[in-house]
């Protein structure tokens, strides 16, 4: 016995803007309160990921809280699908993150097989002609989320299109 089936994917470029529109909400309300973060700051990190997302190499973001010593205080995960029809999109929330001086908020935007197998000529060729802001390197800072506790989150969605997000906080 044997069966075929097909998959289709509806969503467009304006269903990604339109969830990664959500999730630039939670990171603007998290940077604003830890006070780590800045408007235009912010506003650079979700354009670059919003390209990223629209070519396909967007495989998932997490956002990072440190204290002044690298400590993990609190993570979020988004989880990128192209499979989410039927999904209930949520309202941004959950995001009253506490003021944490001398620390950092992080961003880690984990990029497809596709994106790292280009060349280095490949990849600054696409940062320039798409005016990211950053280049994007791979990292060796520790992204475990051992010793954190997880909660599920929102689920954003367009069509097709959408992010999972999934909280992590110290015990």
């Amino acid at each position: 016995m044997s069966s075929t089936g097909t998959r289709t994917t509806t969503y467009t470029v304006a269903d990604i803007r339109k969830v990664v529109e959500n999730f630039a909400a939670d990171f603007s309300m998290m940077a604003q309160a830890t006070g780590l973060r800045t408007r235009e700051s912010v506003a650079s990190v979700v354009s670059d990921l919003n390209i990223f997302a629209e070519y396909g190499y967007l495989v998932s973001v997490t956002l990072f809280l440190l204290d002044k010593d690298g400590n993990k205080l609190r993570v979020a995960y988004y989880k990128v699908a192209d499979s989410a029809a039927g999904w209930q999109s949520d309202a941004p929330g959950n995001n009253l993150w506490p003021r944490t001086e001398g620390g950092s908020l992080w961003v880690l935007g984990t990029l497809t097989d596709a994106w790292w197998n280009k060349t280095g000529a490949e990849k600054e060729a696409f940062i320039k002609a798409r005016g990211l802001n950053f280049p994007w390197s791979k990292t060796d800072k520790d992204t475990s989320l051992s010793g954190l506790t997880s909660s599920a989150g929102q689920k954003y969605a367009s069509n097709g299109y959408g992010w999972e997000r999934t909280n992590y906080s110290r015990l």
